[in-house]
């Protein structure tokens, strides 16, 4: 048989001719394999999440499962009695937890925070355990309950203020004595704290009534050592221009007048060993206005300083005749607030303590002030001569 002639016209009808499609080009067959691939693999991974997420497996027999979340703050405080582990994750008897799985300890409770102090008063007081420390004030014994608030009285067993509240001072002590004063306390926290703390506890303290926190200022004053006065504002010269204060005792008061303020002035705070006078050029050199106030003091066992800031003052002579315990200035060490004249007026109550056996010096609570006597109480031993409490200077000077 002859083979076929392909290139030999066909002859009769020919049948309809089919189109194939365009050959498809690899770039594309590969990008659309790809996508198809990734979208199984894709639906694989999330049904087998989801059964893991409905059907999670069992731990290991034997093994202990912690997982510790660390809190954003500190940690609370663990209950009392000892945490329990859950029955699903106790760890085997057997088969002990690796020491890198070991569950926490529980953290430790914060300490309590103690209460905040009692109020209230304590029905006795103990001493203060310094040994220059004196016994805290009052003493019941010795006050007057009023509607002005608490004055000093005499006990009934005949015990003065002025003794019982004063700095203990050997009586043997034949040295000459100084007694310093340190006024207008209370007022500023500063020059206050200062005083009390940084001036010896034989240098004593007095506190103006107008000032706050009285009763504590005079706590800390005696628990240093410091005996404390009472100022008393009398009337100046040159008033009201000179003014020391609204309970100023006048002149051109009656006596009722000037005793209602003087109680006034008595009932700011308590334990105090007697009293000065601030200013008062006017008023000490009345006998007659003068005279109710010194009998009052006197019958409440208090100590009278005669400040002298006039040198017509008759307070002095007369504390003496109605037996008045007092003690009388004889200098004013910081007029100038300056180390030279500090320097000259300390000098100067040396001299006097020699010849007169006692002196007496009256100072405000400046750093200049402060800073002098510090030094100056150091040479004190030297020079033979002892630093006193005013009441250890009590009745001995002369008119």
């Amino acid at each position: 048989m002859s083979e076929p002639n392909f290139d030999a016209p066909a002859t009769g009808p020919r049948p309809p001719l089919r189109r194939r499609p365009p050959p498809r080009s690899g770039r594309s067959w590969g990008l659309r394999s790809a996508l198809i691939v990734g979208a199984l693999l894709l639906a694989g991974t999330v049904g087998l999440v989801g059964w893991l997420a409905l059907h999670p497996p069992a731990p290991p027999e034997g093994v202990e499962v912690t997982i510790a979340i660390a809190p954003p703050g500190p940690a609370p405080a663990a209950p009392p009695q000892a945490p329990t582990v859950p029955d699903a994750a106790a760890p085997s008897p057997a088969s002990p937890a690796p020491p890198q799985e070991a569950a926490r300890p529980p953290a430790a409770a914060p300490a309590p925070i103690p209460p905040p102090p009692s109020t209230a008063a304590p029905e006795t007081r103990v001493p203060f355990p310094t040994i220059d420390g004196l016994a805290p004030v009052p003493d019941n014994a010795l006050i007057e309950r009023t509607a002005e608030g608490l004055l000093p009285k005499i006990g009934a067993d005949g015990r003065k203020p002025w003794q019982v509240y004063a700095r203990p001072f050997d009586p043997n002590d034949k040295r000459p004595r100084i007694a310093l004063i340190i006024g207008g306390l209370g007022q500023s926290s500063a020059a206050t704290e200062a005083a009390i703390q940084r001036l010896p506890g034989a240098v004593t303290l007095a506190y103006t009534a107008y000032a706050r926190n009285l009763p504590q200022w005079v706590d800390l004053s005696r628990a240093a050592g410091h005996e404390v006065l009472l100022t008393l504002p009398m009337e100046p010269v040159g008033y009201p221009a000179n003014d020391p204060g609204p309970h100023t005792l006048l002149v051109s008061l009656s006596e009722a007048e000037n005793r209602a303020r003087l109680t006034w002035l008595m009932s700011r705070f308590a334990g105090y060993s007697g009293v000065v006078n601030l200013m008062g050029s006017r008023f000490t050199t009345e006998a007659g206005a003068l005279k109710p106030v010194l009998d009052e003091l006197n019958k409440r066992g208090l100590l009278f300083v005669d400040s002298r800031s006039s040198l017509s003052s008759v307070a002095g002579k007369m504390a003496g005749e109605i037996k008045l315990p007092r003690a009388v200035n004889n200098r004013f060490i910081d007029t100038k607030a300056a180390r030279p004249e500090i320097d000259k007026r300390l000098e100067e109550l040396e001299q006097i303590a020699r010849s007169e056996g006692v002196a007496v010096g009256i100072g405000a609570p400046y750093p200049v002030t402060i800073e002098r006597i510090t030094q100056w109480v150091q040479q004190l031993d030297g020079k033979g001569i002892a630093l006193a409490p005013v009441s250890a200077v009590v009745d001995r000077q002369k008119d």
